[in-house]
């Protein structure tokens, strides 16, 4: 019953026009598409309660300058890729129309852009890229139909919704939701407001599973297909924000800019680990940054998962960050070097 009490607060924060908001379900739904496990969390980014906005000047920023000095960190070819690879981000156009339910398809353009910026941030996470499929996108370009005709969010569309088909609703249960366009979705899933008890879209984009997928867009409303999925990355733990270097950019992207990644977590997930029992302990230099932490619901993306979420801190550039977590079998220990990409 977690999806659907997600998806009520989601549907809520549509009605009242408030923000983008997210959709998804998980494994434990009990949904099935092609013989595989649901989708990730229903999120509703309803309201920005940046809790920690008021206390982001934080007394330790005078500390928090890079002491790395025995790391040499190669921001260029980070700052290249991140640039580049979001030089256009227009969402293409669609050919179809909610007036007479015609389907219809998004642009290669826009298709190729919202892939894109999947490949990004795996390639960031150290993940492989991904493809889609003429299949997959068949079913997430019925689902994003059958989201603008009845200007709502479901994995649970209903026979009586218009434009109802059952390509739509395949594409529905197994998909990451949106009230955007494909392009501004990608960048909406990542940060992942809304969503502090599972991070689930985020941890759908890295999981060792993923792909195909489906990419499917109306000028208003778009899905990603992400069950189903072949991938076989293999790794042991990924963590967003990354190891190595990560783009200050990616924690509020343009499009999201109303709400950040300090504001909805920091994640670590993993589908050998059980993160159960972590202890985390983050610093800057020789300064704690205090973290709230929290054990996320299972099977959204990966078997095992945590968030953490500053408290009193936000990230900051030419800053690095070291992640030790204990308590767990083996240990995890990585850096994240924050870094301004204009």
């Amino acid at each position: 019953m977690l999806c659907r009490s997600f998806l009520a607060i989601s549907l809520l924060a549509l009605a009242l026009g408030l923000v983008p908001v997210l959709a998804g379900c998980s494994d434990d739904d009990g949904w099935e598409a092609g013989g595989d496990s649901d989708s990730d969390s229903d999120s509703d980014s309803d309201s920005d309660s940046d809790t920690d906005s008021d206390t982001d000047s934080d007394t330790d920023s005078d500390t928090d300058s890079d002491s790395d000095t025995d790391t040499e960190w190669d921001t260029d070819e980070v700052c290249d890729r991140w640039n580049g690879d979001r030089a256009d981000m227009s969402e293409g156009s669609w050919s179809g129309s909610v007036s007479g339910c015609v389907q219809g398809d998004i642009s290669s353009t826009g298709r190729e852009n919202a892939l894109k910026l999947v490949n990004l941030y795996r390639w960031l996470a150290g993940l492989p890229a991904v493809s889609h499929s003429a299949y997959n996108n068949n079913h997430a370009q019925a689902c994003s139909l059958l989201m603008d005709a009845n200007n709502s969010l479901s994995h649970y569309p209903p026979a009586s919704w218009t434009c109802y088909t059952a390509d739509g609703s395949t594409g529905a249960g197994a998909s990451n939701i949106s009230t955007t366009p494909g392009v501004q979705g990608v960048d909406l899933y990542m940060v992942d407001p809304g969503n502090t008890s599972t991070l689930g879209h985020r941890r759908w984009i890295l999981s060792n599973s993923l792909g195909p997928i489906g990419l499917g867009s109306t000028d208003s409303y778009s899905c990603m297909k992400v069950l189903g999925g072949s991938g076989s990355a293999g790794a042991s733990w990924t963590a967003w924000p990354s190891p190595g270097v990560v783009p200050l950019e990616a924690f509020s992207p343009d499009s999201v800019s109303w709400t950040s990644m300090d504001n909805t977590g920091w994640t670590v997930q993993s589908d050998s680990i059980n993160l159960s029992g972590a202890n985390v302990s983050i610093t800057a230099g020789s300064v704690n940054k205090p973290m709230t932490v929290t054990n996320l619901a299972g099977n959204y993306g990966s078997t095992y998962a945590i968030s953490m979420i500053p408290q009193g801190w936000d990230a900051e550039a030419n800053t690095t960050y070291e992640v030790e977590i204990t308590g767990i079998s083996p240990t995890i220990s990585y850096l994240v070097h924050v870094t301004d990409c204009p």
